[in-house]
């Protein structure tokens, strides 16, 4: 992969890359859109992933060529959005304080856009990990992850949580990450050696910064400001009880008051499913998936019904121990506890695109001229 890499890099712009990196992909097994409201997650990393092959040029422009998206080029030090993927890569740069020197990028990826499965933190961690490299930056892992997660959520625009960017640096492999979004607390849950992760492709495809993620933030608050209307010390919705959200029913709407609903009792399904997991009760694993993907659908209602029929196919086959959309919603893939050795028959019983994974390890650089 290395020497392809180099070589194409090299047949693009005439030189070799003084550095490549990697960062991959991530699936959540539980805990949906609990992130952003300070809650508990448990994703893992995947092998699939973004490469970047770098190099720096001394005529003060940035040239990138993605294999997915094409060409994008600008001066060094501009911070223009222009609404592609290339304000990935500005926000990272304008967050890290990088110089302002000229770049040539090549970026590869074997990660689904608009999947589910955090392909804009790939991009941004692994270029992040590969401008470090070349800059010499003083900067720690925790500040990495900080600046790529402000570079989507502030520069490009996409409210989202900070969990992406932390499991596509941080993931170690054959372990899922139980995460508080809140303090950014973390603990290795080794994953059961009998399982694989497998990624169910609905063939939906959506668009973060388009979608309605963006509007379930603003339920999220709205009922976060009825919960304030009695608690007022209450920081967000992942502090607040069942018990406390009854009670300020009133200073809320029904859909606010759904969301929360969801958001409360997915992270005591986290809290569960971990000690499940610790357990090797794969009975158990297996119900709170199904209740996780009831209340995405119910409560949070980011499925389809589409993806409803789908995701009650892939749970009833006797080798899955449990499946549930993941991601954001309205599309990208289902994510599903597999026992190992039947890939093939769960291809041929739902005839439709699979990826299958172990939890994979965080960033890396895979190759330096230093």
């Amino acid at each position: 992969m290395i020497e392809g890499i180099k070589g194409e890099f090299s047949a693009l712009f005439g030189q070799d890359p003084e550095v490549i990196s990697f960062a991959p992909g991530r699936v959540n097994i539980i805990g949906e859109h609990t992130d952003y409201n300070g809650g508990l997650v448990l994703p893992a990393a995947i092998k699939y992933g973004t490469y970047v092959a770098a190099s720096r040029a001394e005529d003060g422009r940035i040239e990138v060529y993605s294999e997915n998206a094409g060409w994008e080029k600008w001066k060094a030090g501009s911070f223009e959005k222009r609404k592609s993927f290339g304000d990935y890569l500005r926000g990272v740069l304008k967050f890290m304080d990088a110089p302002a020197e000229g770049m040539r990028i090549y970026i590869k990826s074997s990660l689904p856009v608009g999947s589910g499965l955090s392909s804009s933190a790939a991009l941004e961690v692994s270029f992040a990990v590969a401008i470090q490299k070349i800059f010499s930056l003083e900067i720690s892992g925790i500040e990495i992850v900080k600046v790529c997660h402000m570079a989507e959520s502030e520069f490009v625009g996409v409210k989202c949580g900070i969990m992406d960017q932390f499991v596509s640096f941080f993931a170690k492999k054959e372990h899922l990450i139980l995460l508080n979004t809140q303090n950014l607390h973390h603990e290795y849950i080794p994953f059961p050696s009998s399982l694989t992760l497998a990624m169910v492709d609905t063939g939906i495809r959506r668009s973060l910064s388009s979608s309605r993620y963006n509007q379930r933030r603003e339920e999220c608050k709205r009922a976060l400001e009825g919960v304030r209307k009695i608690f007022p010390e209450v920081e967000n919705l992942s502090r607040v009880n069942e018990e406390m959200l009854f009670s300020a029913r009133d200073f809320m709407d029904e859909t606010a008051f759904k969301r929360a609903m969801h958001v409360i009792s997915e992270n005591q399904r986290v809290s569960h499913l971990a000690d499940f997991l610790r357990a090797g009760d794969l009975c158990m694993v297996e119900k709170i998936m199904k209740l996780a993907h009831h209340s995405l659908s119910e409560d949070f209602e980011v499925s389809l019904p589409e993806i409803d029929g789908m995701v009650e196919e892939i749970s009833s086959l006797p080798f899955v121990y449990g499946a549930r959309l993941t991601g954001a919603g309205f599309g990208g893939f289902i994510v599903a506890l597999l026992l190992k050795g039947k890939e093939k028959e769960l291809q041929d019983n739902i005839n439709r695109p699979v990826l299958f994974s172990g939890p994979w390890s965080g960033a890396e650089i895979l190759y330096s001229v230093s």
